[in-house]
């Protein structure tokens, strides 16, 4: 029996909109004789090496342009290599992962956590052990495995940005107390909108010592922000927010985070520049992790094994601006780039890593108390 290649065709497509495994598909081409000719015509055609009846992974994550590199680092070449599919839900949200959890109806295979919710996300018994006969742990760093049941990726930092219209020679803001100097830098000014991160900045200010640091002395940050307060234009909610005023030339000094000012001053020729000195950084929180309850727990191990490799991370560092925590990635980083990282070494002289265990035991009061004071 003869078909023309019109007919091939429309088989073949139907069969892909109607089925959602290998094995269905051929066993609806199979089940043809235009679809046996289909098969024929593609049998030489080379393709990646899927595997039969392998489920999706659904992977929780930020949104934006977060997205669209961890897609194209991890997701596309990830798919590409195992023939497996990476579904994204989007914007990832904390309570929304622990609320699933909590009812046994999880929905998301696997998530990049970070701050303190790679803590209780184990205490809370969320994620599940690293299944290492899935996960080559030779192409890993020890700094990448230093959190309970999670591959680290990257690290951020809050940084000090200034605008170089405003200061263009010599004198220039150089560190947290400058910012806090009204009087001899002044200027528009933008924060976090956060507890952590807005304390964090306020102690660095004060010159905390990094021994006397942790217990934070919140009625000390506190007292600061009452004197910053005032001189704050801006509290920024979310970095697409921090990245239009940088754009926009809106603020003078800004806490920023450092991918994305990197990011703004690259792309957007926005006339910024990041003080790398007394840098705050998040250390070693953050990380990926396979959810307990997964729906694929096998697939998501899959895309662990892949997430914390030095091409992935060095491709995402390209993306994103942020900093791989796998120190054979810079084997991969134009040094131009590299020098834009929060990890390069002249840029970490004078840094600080969060306590993410304290801040786990003192988050929740610590937020409300900042809300509080915000509407004060």
């Amino acid at each position: 029996m003869k078909h023309d290649t019109g007919e091939i065709c429309a088989t073949l497509r139907q069969a892909l909109l109607a089925t959602r495994t290998r094995r269905d598909l051929l066993r609806i081409l199979r089940g043809t004789s235009a679809g046996s000719l289909a098969l024929a015509a593609l049998s030489g055609v080379s393709s990646p090496s899927f595997a039969a009846d392998e489920k999706p992974v659904t992977a929780f994550v930020f949104g934006g342009a977060w997205k669209r590199a961890i897609i194209e680092a991890a997701g596309d070449p990830f798919t590409k290599k195992n023939g497996i599919a990476v579904r994204y839900q989007d914007p990832y949200n904390w309570a929304k992962l622990r609320a699933m959890h909590e009812a046994k109806a999880q929905q998301m295979d696997c998530a990049s956590v970070q701050g303190t919710e790679v803590i209780m996300a184990s205490r809370l018994g969320m994620s599940v052990p690293l299944d290492w006969n899935v996960i080559d742990r030779a192409v890993l760093a020890p700094a990448q495995l230093t959190r309970p049941n999670a591959i680290g990726g990257y690290s951020l930092s809050m940084v000090l940005c200034y605008s170089t219209a405003s200061w263009p020679g010599a004198t220039r803001p150089n560190t947290w107390a400058d910012f806090w100097n009204v009087e001899k830098f002044p200027g528009r000014r933008a924060m976090r909108r956060d507890a952590l991160w807005s304390i964090e900045v306020a102690m660095r200010a004060a010159g905390t010592r990094e021994e006397s640091f942790y217990p934070v002395d919140l009625d000390h940050a506190f007292q600061m922000l009452d004197r910053i307060k005032p001189h704050i234009k801006t509290w920024w909610a979310d970095n697409s927010q921090a990245q239009a005023l940088m754009e926009r030339q809106e603020i003078d000094l800004m806490a920023a985070m450092d991918g994305r000012a990197s990011e703004t001053i690259a792309t957007s020729n926005a006339p910024y520049q990041v003080v790398w000195n007394q840098q705050i950084n998040t250390g070693d929180g953050q990380g990926w992790i396979v959810l307990t309850g997964a729906p694929n727990a096998a697939g998501a191990m899959k895309f662990l094994d892949f997430v914390g490799r030095p091409e992935t991370l060095a491709t995402f560092a390209r993306l994103l601006y942020y900093a791989p925590r796998n120190p054979k990635a810079y084997d991969l980083i134009d040094p131009a780039l590299a020098r834009r990282l929060s990890s390069y070494p002249q840029n970490e002289q004078d840094v600080h890593r969060i306590n993410y265990d304290w801040w786990a035991d003192n988050l929740i009061p610590a937020q409300r108390r900042f809300e509080r004071w915000l509407q004060s």
